[in-house]
């Protein structure tokens, strides 16, 4: 079989999933939470995988030989694996996507990591701080975007000449991240955020000043040049976008407006300062930027669990993370049923490759108690998986066990 043939085989496979009735009952499901129904089933959802322990599957051995059908091999791979071994709600968009291209020359500024021999490989690192007064704010530049429709062109017609007659090819724009205080911690250092919030509080505000100026001339750009994705498919921080609402349904694949794209952001290195400091650092610096869009996900690995009133003050806001370290139980009852959770479950319960059953059961049941008694919305969302000891299994197993839950609840 040849590469053409190979890519073809795995669209085909891919659109059966695609176009059938589960997926679309999936879909309706995450509409019906992201439009806030208490009533609608708690989906489950799998993503930041380690995908390196899962390199040598048999399932993911791409055969193609030309560069270029490799990676449309590779994404039919990975997203079929997925659905095949731990798909839960996972929705396969219904078209395949070609990323539009662009240039972007970024911030002006870059990562730093301080001298770390003999700590090759590690997951963790400490940085030098490149922003440790005002006259480094200088380093800070306008991000200039530019699209370049001539070769995002060129590769959907070869897309489209592979597998146009199977599948849809669709450009794709940019999901926005928006969380500033991550790059920060990049940039500086965690020690060096947080002692700086205590002791030059008039320095932060400018440099978030800044930032936030950057980041909105940016969204500007690819907002004029139609580099922004929203609708059927879209997926912001790891879950699915679709809301039964009608403006949803009605947008302009040509001209994406901010108002009909979600966004998603955080500020985990504020899980260690007051929600007081969090809302005059954070939410009240990135509040414009937000309620620029039509929704908001916000959070993720920080625990907001006492800072759902300063989370409020986002107008558009829809949903909003309750991570491994939340009060659930606070969480719910401060939440109600005006926004859905995006409950994190921990990471740490498959990382030997075998659900640590009795734990997996108790996070579960605590958190539907907890949604059911205030009649939030809630999906489970495992994320950040740094390892299953190789043993993809057990997140199918993990799977299983929470589903359970939600069906015997």
């Amino acid at each position: 079989m040849n590469d053409r043939e190979i890519v073809r085989d795995l669209a085909r496979a891919y659109a059966a999933v695609a176009f059938s009735d589960e997926t679309k009952a999936k879909a309706a499901n995450w509409g019906r939470i992201n439009a806030l129904d208490a009533n609608a089933r708690p989906p489950i959802i799998l993503d930041q995988l380690p995908w390196h322990e899962f390199a040598g599957h048999e399932d993911l051995k791409c055969l193609c030989a030309d560069p270029f059908l490799r990676d449309m091999e590779n994404y039919f791979r990975c997203e079929l694996f997925r659905v095949r071994h731990f798909g839960a709600d996972l929705v396969l968009p219904p078209y395949y996507p070609c990323y539009k291209v662009m240039d972007d020359t970024g911030y002006g500024i870059s990562t730093v990591t301080q001298d770390e021999s003999g700590h090759a490989g590690a997951q963790t690192h400490l940085f030098v701080d490149q922003l440790p007064d005002d006259a480094s704010l200088a380093k800070l530049k306008r991000r200039v975007v530019t699209a370049r429709p001539e070769e995002t062109a060129r590769r959907k017609e070869r897309m489209e000449d592979v597998i146009g007659d199977i599948l849809e090819v669709r450009p794709t724009g940019v999901m926005i991240w928006a969380a500033i205080w991550d790059r920060i911690t990049f940039w500086k250092g965690a020690e060096a955020c947080l002692w700086a919030l205590i002791d030059e509080p008039d320095f932060v505000r400018r440099m978030m000043a800044r930032l936030v100026e950057i980041e909105m001339d940016y969204v500007d750009q690819l907002e004029a040049q139609n580099l922004l994705a929203a609708g059927v498919g879209t997926k912001c921080h790891c879950v699915e976008t679709y809301v039964d609402e009608e403006r949803w349904r009605r947008i302009d694949q040509a001209h994406i407006r901010t108002e009909d794209c979600w966004i998603s952001g955080a500020a985990q290195i504020f899980s260690e300062v007051s929600p007081a400091m969090h809302d005059e650092f954070e939410i009240e610096f990135m509040k414009p930027l937000y309620d620029r869009f039509g929704w908001v996900n916000y959070g993720c690995c920080d625990p907001l669990d006492r800072k759902i009133d300063i989370v409020r003050k986002l107008k558009t806001v829809r949903s909003i993370s309750a991570s491994p370290w939340t009060n659930v139980e606070m969480q719910a009852e401060a939440m109600g049923g005006d926004y859905a959770m995006m409950r994190k479950p921990n990471p740490a319960y498959v990382r030997a490759g075998y659900p640590e059953r009795d734990a997996v059961v108790k996070e579960t049941r605590a958190t539907l108690a907890a949604c059911r008694r205030n009649r939030t919305p809630v999906a489970f969302v495992l994320k950040d998986i740094t390892t299953v000891s190789g043993r993809v299994e057990g997140l199918g197993e993990w799977v299983e066990l929470v589903k359970a839950e939600i069906e015997n609840g």
